[in-house]
C-alpha cells in the first residue's frame, strides 16, 4: 500500500509543479518550491519505507508518518496557494496544520532510523 501511497503522491506533486509553473502567484515561489522539493524527497521516503528489506512496524509506521507529512506539509501549502483569491483561500484555516507535517517528516525519519537500527542489532545475536 506504501507503494501505491507514493505512486499517487508522485503524480499529484507532478501535476501540482506543472499547475503552479503557471497559476502559482510570483511572490509565494519560495513557498511553493520548498513544498515540491519536501513532498518529491518524502515521496521517495515512502518508497524507502515500502521497500527496504527492514522486518517489523516501524519500517511501516515511518512510510505513514512520511505520507502524513506529505499530505500535510506540501500538500496544505499548495493547496492554500492554488486556491487563494485576493489573498484569501478555503484551505487558510488549515495552514495551522503545516507543521505537524514537519514533524511527521522528523518522526518518518526517526522511525525508520529506529527499524534500521534494530535490524542490525538482530542481525548481530548469535
Amino acid at each position: 500500500i506504501l507503494v501505491l501511497a507514493a505512486a499517487v503522491c508522485g503524480f499529484l506533486l507532478v501535476a501540482a509543479g506543472a499547475i503552479g509553473a503557471h497559476a502559482a502567484p510570483i511572490e509565494a515561489a519560495g513557498r511553493w518550491d520548498g513544498a515540491l522539493v519536501f513532498g518529491f524527497v518524502h515521496t521517495l521516503a515512502i518508497l524507502a519505507a515500502a521497500l527496504l528489506p527492514l522486518p517489523g512496524r516501524l519500517r511501516l509506521a515511518s512510510g505513514g508518518a512520511f505520507l502524513t507529512g506529505v499530505a500535510l506539509f506540501s500538500g496544505i501549502q499548495i493547496a492554500n496557494m492554488l486556491s487563494q483569491a485576493d489573498g484569501v483561500s478555503p484551505f487558510d484555516a488549515l495552514t495551522m496544520l503545516v507543521p505537524v507535517g514537519g514533524a511527521a517528516f522528523m518522526a518518518g525519519g526517526v522511525l525508520l532510523g529506529s527499524a534500521a537500527l534494530l535490524s542490525d542489532r538482530a542481525k548481530d545475536r548469535p
